[in-house]
């Protein structure tokens, strides 16, 4: 056999021992791997439960373990050990995609908020009972408003008091904002104030705080905008030089020198986009 050939072999049975030992660690229940294993399928399982998602959190911590390990030997095979740099960020993708979408839903929920409110104070003009109106709500709003409505009307179904079911959906989207405009609900209803009015300002009031928020988006995207092409740039460039001269690179994946370098530069790039993040988060 050629040693092109045994060293192949020598790659892939290193594969399935690395993924033997990962498979030998989880299953272990009480070693420090299976808790953060466990730990990560509970998180994807709340992104995925509040995005409404078919695939549960469980199966898609499979599906990465699998790519992750898929991405390892493709590196292993082609000898690119630079690409290793892109295995934390591959790490955390699938996580951080989900957060994102869940930034995206919640603030689908906070745009659609003034809407509700006032097609809630119509609706209890009609009818004085609160569940009765949100129901009616709960059919002319769209997604996710609706899902989220919808959700609390089967729980109120199941037996939950309407109070409490309220609460949960506060608890559940997680938003200042719709906690506040829930608690208005509970404060009106349980004091038996002018409820539609209350809503009516509060809708109003959501309505200039939106017209706010757009205009410190508008005075800081530039900025984040920056941060972002300054945060990709060090991966471009070292695809760029790897492309020129291969070999350029390599004392950083040869000497121990190298890795000080590389440990230096990625604490140094991460901590300069966490600042990055703090400074243009401006909150109103």
């Amino acid at each position: 056999m050629s040693t092109t050939t045994l060293g192949v072999i020598g790659i892939l049975f290193t594969g399935l021992g690395l993924g033997a030992l990962v498979g030998l660690l989880i299953a272990d229940s009480e070693s420090p791997p299976r808790r953060a294993w466990l730990h990560y399928e509970s998180e994807l399982e709340a992104e995925a439960r509040f995005l409404f998602l078919s695939s549960s959190g469980a199966k898609m911590a499979r599906q990465h373990l699998a790519a992750m390990l898929g991405v390892l030997l493709v590196i292993l095979v082609l000898g690119e050990w630079f690409l290793l740099l892109l295995l934390p960020v591959l790490a955390y993708l699938p996580l951080a995609t989900l957060r994102r979408k869940h930034r995206e839903r919640v603030r689908k929920l906070e745009e659609a908020l003034d809407s509700w409110l006032l097609i809630l104070a119509n609706a209890l003009k009609a009818s004085p009972s609160l569940g009765e109106a949100m129901k009616a709500s709960a059919r002319i709003v769209r997604a996710p408003m609706s899902q989220e409505l919808d959700l609390l009307l089967k729980e109120v179904q199941l037996g939950t008091p309407l109070d409490r079911a309220i609460l949960g959906m506060s608890a559940r989207v997680g938003s200042p904002t719709m906690s506040s405009a829930l608690a208005t609900i509970l404060v009106g209803r349980q004091t038996g104030g002018d409820l539609p009015m209350i809503l009516e300002e509060s809708a109003a009031t959501l309505r200039e705080m939106a017209r706010l928020e757009g205009v410190v988006r508008t005075k800081t995207a530039e900025g984040k905008s920056q941060a972002y092409v300054l945060g990709a740039i060090p991966f471009v460039l070292i695809a760029a030089i790897h492309w020129v001269d291969p070999n350029w690179l390599l004392p950083l994946s040869e000497t121990t020198m190298g890795y000080a370098v590389i440990a230096i530069a990625a604490t140094l790039w991460g901590l300069a986009i966490i600042a990055a993040r703090k400074i243009l988060a401006v909150d109103i």
